[in-house]
């Protein structure tokens, strides 16, 4: 009988080390969302500054395109009044639009070189952005492998928990081992010590009779409260 206490006690014992190291897998596993969410936010934040500089420089594209269209209409125009038999009708309005797309001409032209010098100073910060957003980046994924491999290790510990685990049930006779799962299913802790004269699972006294069989140790005792099996502490 002294075998199967022992027995009892290493699978109680190896089932409170294998939740335990259950508790650390889940921590691993909310801290691992945790990096990959900040690595996410990294990302889209990233994404979205390269973004506004890519309007920002095609705003300065669009200005200058502007400004080349509105110096070609300038010379268009220009040509006929200086090449062409028009009316005087048309030659005013000619002279009007000319007058008109110059002025036009000179705001897109400071607007372009404005946006220009913007996309410039935007592109060294951009840069400096970057560098920043990489090193961050190579942080957070340092510590994401990190985690991989503490539970790689967990998972090693786990398995090798699990074996020796195995190796004590079967040190169980059938209806032990029957009984130990049932009460598993029910309880974390399965198998409790006396404290005092006490059940430590459910809290309640004992009986005489069952501390006494306890003492003797020639047989599987059970809580009479709560059906747990009973061990005295060494």
């Amino acid at each position: 009988m002294s075998e199967v206490l022992s027995a009892l006690r290493v699978l109680a014992e190896l089932d409170h080390a294998l939740h335990h190291l259950s508790g650390r897998l889940a921590d691993l596993d909310q801290d691992e969302l945790v990096l990959q969410d900040r690595l996410r936010a990294e990302d889209q934040a990233m994404a979205r500054r390269r973004e506004e500089h890519r309007k920002l420089r095609q705003s300065a594209l669009d200005r200058t395109a502007e400004a080349d269209a509105t110096d070609a209409k300038i010379r268009e125009y220009q040509h006929k009044l200086d090449h062409e038999i028009i009316s005087y009708k048309e030659m005013e309005f000619l002279r009007e639009q000319v007058k008109l797309l110059r002025a036009r001409l000179d705001q897109l032209s400071e607007e372009a070189l404005r946006l220009m010098d913007a996309v410039e100073e935007d592109a060294k910060k951009l840069a400096e952005e970057e560098q920043r957003h990489q090193e961050r980046r190579a942080k957070l994924t340092e510590e994401l492998q990190a985690l991989g491999k503490k539970r790689e290790a967990l998972h090693q510990e786990k398995a090798a928990l699990e074996a020796r685990r195995e190796e004590a049930l079967r040190r169980l006779p059938p209806l032990v081992r029957q009984k130990y799962e049932q009460l598993r299913a029910r309880y974390p802790d399965p198998v409790v010590y006396v404290d005092g004269q006490a059940c430590s699972g459910c809290h309640l006294r004992l009986s005489e009779a069952t501390m006494l069989k306890l003492r003797e140790g020639r047989e599987v005792v059970t809580c009479e409260n709560c059906s747990r099996f009973l061990l005295l502490r060494w």
